[in-house]
């Protein structure tokens, strides 16, 4: 931005990620508001801790969500995108105690991933800010939800699973097809689950 990249619209090619809290709602009724506002504060933090080391950059925080994006070659790299979400869940489950003592519950995450083409473009005058625009951004939020219904931690579409060439420490399972909302061709999704 200091450079001025972005004035103008620039499409590029990303891999993004949607990360969320799961059962948010839950965990903010037994908290109250303060106390959750911290607990979502020391997720995030430890997030913060491990972005750096997958290459990637976090584009904004909503909530108990963030999304992160990766250049893609940087985010297909030695599985940058998904070793960091896996990371994440080991940070969190090595924090249990502190978690447990401190709030009474041990955050679960889960996430959803694409890549495709986004435009990115400087916003706003009193507070400049890079917007990112463009279907791929919804299709993954979307398929981050659909974790939900399918009672997973990590699904990917198609398109990015083919590009990722998983090696034997993971394994895609197939979900079959999804009509995502507001979408008007169905989307082939996978989770992917660890081999422990």
């Amino acid at each position: 931005m200091i450079a001025g990249r972005y004035r103008k619209p620039r499409e590029v090619e990303r891999i993004l990620m949607f990360i969320d809290l799961k059962s948010s709602t839950t965990i903010a009724e037994t908290l109250g508001h303060l106390k959750y506002s911290q607990f979502i504060q020391d997720c995030f933090y430890f997030l913060n801790r491990i972005v750096s080391k997958y290459d990637a950059e976090i584009y904004q925080y909503v909530g108990d969500e963030a999304v992160l994006t990766w250049r893609l070659k940087k985010g297909l790299k030695r599985m940058n995108c998904v070793n960091l979400f896996f990371d994440y869940e080991r940070k969190l489950n090595k924090k249990s105690k502190y978690f447990l003592k401190k709030y009474g519950v041990i955050p679960e995450f889960k996430a959803g991933l694409h890549s495709g083409k986004i435009i990115i473009t400087e916003v706003g005058t009193i507070k400049k800010e890079l917007a990112y625009h463009g279907d791929v951004i919804n299709t993954t939020s979307r398929i981050q939800e659909q974790c939900n219904d399918y009672n997973e931690s990590l699904m990917v579409s198609e398109e990015l699973l083919l590009a990722l060439k998983l090696n034997s420490k993971y394994k895609p399972v197939p979900l079959g097809e999804e009509l995502l909302e507001g979408k008007t061709e169905s989307l082939k999704l996978f989770a992917i689950h660890k081999n422990y």
